[in-house]
C-alpha cells in the first residue's frame, strides 16, 4: 500500500484497521487464556501468569522495539523507491531478530527462578512453582516471536497490514483450540497454557515467512547480511527496545510492589491488567499505522502529509479510546467476574480499571505523536519520553507506599503523573520540528513540502 498519495486519514485508518483487528485477536486470546487459567486451574495460577507478565512483556517489547528499526528502514527505502536495497534489508532483519530470540531463550530459561524470586519478589511455594513452570515453557517460543515481529515489520512497512491480521487470526484460532485442550482435557495445567502459545507462535512465524517470500518477488533472493543496514536497524530500534525493556522492568517493579500486599491483591491486579490491555488495542494500532505512514512520506519528502496524518490520527485515536473506556467504566464488574475473581479481589480490580479508564485518553494522545517520531527515525526522543514517565511512576509509587500515603493503589494511581511528563517531552519535540531531519532515505528529486496544502 503506497501511503504517499490520497487522503491521509483514509490511508492511516484503512492501514490501521487490520493492525487493530490483529491486536484485538491477541488480547482476546490473552483474556480467554486468563479466564481458563483462573477458572479451571486456580486463582494462584492466574496470579502466577500475571506476575510473569513483566518478563513476558519484556521479550515482546524487545522484539517489537527492534522491529521498529526494521520498519523505519524498510518503509523509508520503499517510500524513496530504493527497491534494490530491500532484499538485503529483509534478510538482515530476519537474521538479526532470529539470533536475538535464540540467545534470549537460553539465558531466560536458565535464570527464570532468579528473576521471579529476586526481581519480582514472588513468594516461595505454590505460586513460585507455577510461575517458573509457565515462564520456562514460554521461553521456548522466543525465537518464533522475534522472527514473526521482524516479518510483520517488513510487511507493514511496505503497506501490507492485512496479511499480519490473517497470520494472527490463524495463531489465535489455533491457541483457542489448544489452550482448553491442554488445560481441561489432558490436563497439563499451567504448562499447557504456555505450550499452546509456543505452538501458535511457531505456526504463525512459519506461515508468515512463506507468505512474504511468495507474495513479494522484489524481496526474494539468497541470504543477505548487510552490516551497514544492520547497524542502522540497531541504531533506530535499540532506543525503542531499551525503552520498552526498561518499561517492562518498571512494570516488574510495580508488580513487586503489588506482590508485597498478598495473593488477593495480586489476583485482582492480574485480572484488571487483562481488561486494561483491551484499551491499548486501538492506541497501539494507530501508533503503528502513523509510524509507517510517516516513514513512507518522510522517504518521499512529504512533510506536509506527515503533519496532516498526525492530526487525523490524534483525533481518531482519542475518540475511539474514549468510547472503549466508557464501556470499561460501565461493565467493569461483570467483565472482571469472568476471570473468577470475587469478594475483595473483585472490589480492588474494579477500582483499578475505573481509575485507568478515566485517564487513558492522555496516553492515546502521547502515543499518536510517538508514532510520528518513530516513523521519522527520531526514536531517541520518544524513548526518553517513555523512560521519564516510567521513572516518575516507579519513584512516586514506592515513595507513596513507603510514607504511607498510598497502599497497593500506588501501582495505578501514579500512571497519569508519568504520562503528563511524557507528553511534555514528546510534544515539545514535535512543535520544535527536530524530527524532520532524521530521515534514513529520501527520494531524489522528490517534493519536500513543509506546511499545509
Amino acid at each position: 500500500m503506497d501511503m504517499t498519495k490520497g487522503k491521509e486519514w483514509r490511508n492511516i485508518l484503512f492501514f490501521t484497521l487490520p493492525l487493530m483487528a490483529g491486536n484485538l485477536l491477541q488480547q482476546l486470546y490473552n483474556t480467554i487464556d486468563g479466564i481458563l487459567v483462573g477458572n479451571f486451574i486456580s486463582g494462584a495460577a492466574l496470579a502466577a501468569v500475571g506476575t510473569s507478565q513483566p518478563m513476558t512483556f519484556l521479550f515482546i517489547a524487545l522484539a517489537m522495539g527492534l522491529s521498529v528499526g526494521v520498519s523505519v528502514v524498510v518503509s523509508q527505502y520503499f517510500g524513496a523507491g530504493k527497491h534494490d536495497s530491500l532484499p538485503a534489508a529483509v534478510d538482515t532483519a530476519i537474521l538479526l531478530l532470529g539470533t536475538c530470540g535464540l540467545v534470549l531463550t537460553g539465558v531466560s530459561y536458565a535464570i527464570a527462578p532468579f528473576i521471579l524470586r529476586t526481581l519480582l519478589n514472588v513468594p516461595e511455594g505454590e505460586l513460585m512453582y507455577l510461575a517458573v513452570a509457565y515462564f520456562r515453557v514460554f521461553c521456548f517460543g522466543l525465537f518464533f516471536q522475534f522472527v514473526y515481529n521482524g516479518i510483520a515489520a517488513v510487511l507493514r512497512a511496505i503497506g501490507d497490514s492485512k496479511a499480519t491480521l490473517y497470520f494472527l487470526l490463524i495463531s489465535t484460532v489455533l491457541s483457542g483450540i489448544l489452550t482448553p485442550l491442554f488445560i481441561i482435557v489432558l490436563p497439563w495445567g499451567i504448562r499447557g497454557a504456555a505450550f499452546s502459545t509456543v505452538i501458535a507462535q511457531a505456526v504463525c512465524a512459519t506461515v508468515s515467512y512463506i507468505y512474504m517470500r511468495k507474495r513479494f518477488p522484489f524481496i526474494k533472493g539468497g541470504v543477505h547480511w548487510d552490516k551497514q543496514i544492520s547497524r542502522t536497524m540497531i541504531r533506530l530500534g535499540a532506543p525503542v527496545a531499551i525503552q520498552t525493556g526498561i518499561v517492562s522492568f518498571g512494570n516488574g517493579a510495580m508488580w513487586r510492589l503489588v506482590n508485597g500486599f498478598g495473593d488477593t491483591v495480586m489476583e485482582a491486579f492480574a485480572a484488571a491488567n487483562r481488561l486494561d490491555a483491551l484499551a491499548f488495542v486501538p492506541v497501539m494500532g494507530f501508533q503503528q499505522g502513523l509510524s509507517n505512514f510517516t516513514g513512507q512520506n518522510i522517504g518521499a519528502g512529504r512533510i506536509d502529509r506527515v503533519k496532516r496524518g498526525y492530526r487525523a490520527t490524534l483525533l481518531m485515536s482519542v475518540s475511539v479510546t474514549v468510547v472503549i473506556c466508557a464501556l470499561l467504566l460501565i461493565f467493569t464488574r461483570p467483565a472482571l467476574g469472568f476471570f473468577g475473581v470475587y469478594g475483595q479481589a473483585l472490589e480492588i480490580g474494579m477500582r483499578q480499571v475505573r481509575f485507568f479508564a478515566s485517564f487513558f485518553w492522555v496516553f492515546a494522545a502521547i502515543m499518536s505523536v510517538g508514532g510520528l517520531l518513530q516513523g521519522s527515525g527520531d526514536t531517541i526522543i520518544q524513548a526518553l519520553a517513555t523512560l521519564s514517565a516510567l521513572a516518575i511512576r516507579v519513584v512516586t509509587g514506592y515513595l507513596a507506599v513507603h510514607f504511607g500515603i498510598l497502599e497497593y493503589s500506588a501501582a495505578w494511581v501514579t500512571l497519569p503523573i508519568g504520562w503528563f511528563f511524557a507528553a511534555l517531552i514528546s510534544y515539545s519535540r514535535y512543535f520544535k520540528g527536530g524530527w524532520k531531519n532524521k530521515a534514513v532515505a529520501v527520494r531524489q528529486g522528490g517534493p519536500t513540502q513543509d506546511g499545509d496544502e
